[in-house]
Parts: C-alpha cells; sequence; structure tokens
C-alpha cells in the first residue's frame, strides 16, 4: 500500500538543515538588478528579464549569471543584505540550520576580510531576528587553478572566525581537476577547516574519487554520478560519507526529471543523503519546497520526512555542542507536528 500524502503544510513547517546553498545563488533578481545598477555591473540578459525569476538554457548560461551575479555585491553592507534576506527567508520555510557557501574569488573589488566581516554581521542578525543559525564554507572556484586557491586558504587560516566551518570546491568542474587543488586542501586540514567539493554532477565519477582520495573530503557535493560507478557506489554506502544531493531544479534546460530521479536512486541505494536547495533564487526554489516535491515524488512517510529534516544536522560542519541543541530542538518540533502530518494539503 502506497504511503498517504503528507501535508504541504507540515513539510513546510519542518525544521530544515542545509549544507549545500551558495550566496550568490540566493539572490533574487530584483536584488540583483539594484546591486548591479548600483555598482556599475551589466547583467546578462537572463538576469534582467523583470517577471522575478533567472532565464538560461543551459548550465554555462546559468553559471553566467551566477558570475555577473556575484560581482554585483562590491561592498560589505551588500553582502551584510544579502544574508540577511537568505536567512530570513528561509526561516520563512522552516529553515533553521544553513551552511553558505560563497566565492571570495568571485569578488575581486574587496579582501576576503571585508567579505567574511559582512557575511557574519547579517548572519548574526539573522539568527537574533529569526532563530536561524549558519556557518560559512569558503569556496573555491577550480577555474582559477591550485596557486590561486592556496592563496585564497592562506586568507582564510589568516582571518579565523568560528562561524567560518569548512573549504569547498566548486564552479565548472571541467575546468579544474580535484588533483589540482591537493596543497590547498593539505593546507585547510592541518588547520582544522573541514573539507567538501561539489563532484560528479556531470556525470564524472573519477573525480568523486580524487575527492575521496587526494583531497580527503568529509562530504561530496552533489555526487549523482556515483550511481554510474558501482564500486564507487558500494564504497561511499559503505562509508557512509554524506551527499549534499540537491532536489529541485525548475528550468527544464537542467533536466528536472533527471534530478529527481537521480536521488530517488541514490535513497534506494543506501547512500547517506540530504536534500538541499543548491541556488534557491537562481534555480530555485527555497529549501521548504523541495521537500514539498520530493515528499511528493519519493512519497515519503513521516518517518521520511523527519529523517530528511535531521540529515542536514548530521551532514553539517557546525561544533557539536551547536549541533546537540539543534537536535534537541529539532525533535522536540518534530514531535509537536507529526500529529497534522496528514492534514490539511494546501498547496
Amino acid at each position: 500500500m502506497e504511503n498517504p500524502i503528507l501535508s504541504a503544510n507540515y513539510l513546510r513547517q519542518l525544521p530544515k538543515a542545509e549544507v549545500h546553498c551558495h550566496l550568490e545563488g540566493c539572490v533574487p533578481p530584483s536584488t540583483a538588478v539594484a546591486l548591479a545598477e548600483r555598482n556599475g555591473v551589466t547583467l546578462p540578459a537572463g538576469a534582467r528579464v523583470g517577471d522575478g525569476r533567472y532565464h538560461f538554457l543551459n548550465f554555462d548560461e546559468g553559471l553566467a549569471i551566477y558570475v555577473a551575479v556575484s560581482r554585483s555585491m562590491q561592498t560589505p553592507e551588500d553582502f551584510e543584505a544579502v544574508t540577511y534576506e537568505s536567512l530570513t527567508v528561509g526561516a520563512r520555510g522552516g529553515l533553521r540550520y544553513r551552511e553558505i557557501a560563497f566565492n571570495p574569488q568571485n569578488h575581486p573589488e574587496l579582501s576576503y576580510d571585508q567579505m567574511i566581516g559582512g557575511i557574519l554581521a547579517g548572519a548574526r542578525a539573522a539568527e537574533a531576528a529569526a532563530g536561524v543559525v549558519s556557518r560559512v564554507v569558503v569556496a573555491i572556484n577550480r577555474e582559477l587553478g591550485g596557486e590561486a586557491a592556496v592563496r585564497l586558504v592562506q586568507d582564510v587560516i589568516a582571518h579565523p572566525h568560528d562561524e567560518v566551518v569548512a573549504i569547498g570546491l566548486d564552479s565548472n568542474e571541467l575546468a579544474g581537476r580535484p588533483s589540482e587543488f591537493v596543497e590547498a586542501y593539505d593546507l585547510a586540514r592541518s588547520a582544522g577547516l573541514r573539507l567538501t567539493a561539489h563532484a560528479g554532477e556531470h556525470g564524472d565519477s573519477t573525480e568523486m574519487v580524487e575527492c575521496l582520495d587526494l583531497l580527503k573530503v568529509d562530504r561530496i557535493d552533489h555526487g549523482y554520478a556515483a550511481l554510474l560507478d558501482p564500486q564507487l557506489l558500494a564504497r561511499t554506502v559503505d562509508s557512509q560519507i554524506p551527499y549534499s544531493a540537491c532536489w529541485f531544479v525548475d528550468e527544464p534546460a537542467l533536466e528536472v526529471e533527471g534530478r529527481r530521479r537521480d536521488l530517488a536512486a541514490m535513497a534506494a541505494a543506501g547512500l547517506n543523503l540530504s536534500v538541499n536547495s543548491d541556488d534557491p533564487a537562481l534555480i530555485g526554489p527555497e529549501l521548504d519546497e523541495c521537500f514539498v516535491d520530493a515528499a511528493a515524488h519519493l512519497g515519503w512517510s513521516v518517518e521520511d520526512a523527519e529523517k530528511y529534516a535531521l540529515s542536514g544536522l548530521d551532514a553539517c560542519f557546525a561544533d557539536d555542542a551547536t549541533v546537540a541543541r539543534l537536535r534537541a530542538e529539532f525533535i522536540a518540533e518534530l514531535d509537536r507536528l507529526r500529529p497534522v502530518a496528514y492534514g490539511t494539503n494546501d498547496k
């Protein structure tokens, strides 16, 4: 017998934690246009349509918009405002913890210290206003190569903050193999930073193996290509390394149904999976709508919904005391919400 349909209202209210969300992908088009006009940046046409959505036909066009939006953020106050807005908007849909990834190398007008100062100011204000806790993952732009990555990690180490918990690797997977970044990752590890990397998003399982064996990552971002490599799949099922997968995209060119099938297969295989929004403003939607869509397509039970509500905490890089506090709060909220799981299913 199929599971009864969980209420969308229940799914939106669930306490949620996500560990794969890019700050620059949280900037709504209207905000991006305002920032670009103020800072003298030209946005691609797909960011200036005026209907509240970004428009692009493929990954490369989407990445070009992402880079242009990044360039529009040029002051510490820009970073503070975007951070605050992204976290408080997420909190309306049950977000209680988010690891914010951002690319300092995509913002050459500012120093790392200026950028992180703005981000942390916005994050602290959002926690005070909306109760959402956040930590920061500093992402290496793999297109800029290994030497630039080492300089970035050195900068992060020179300006320590308790909220900055990890180093990541993103941008175009075809532009830089993980093997180019071993020195940067070794340096980050020696400084006590946790490690993650985008890998396997576009079908290459060999780079996932490099991330595991050479970079020694603690988590894999995306990772869909594991489904193409039975040995890798078995290895990561056995190790239970977290996969921070991203559920929902609503641009047809990015193969919505393919992503849904991938996550369904990954869950069925027994991978340690969390559901994340990735770029909620650029690609869409916010995490609560990802939960609604995933629950419908995967036939979640209450137990499944609660598992995925907690999975982001299981995968996160926050300190043990913070995780323990949040877990206790999540469990109390899950207990409170359980009786209304199959209530009115308002859309």
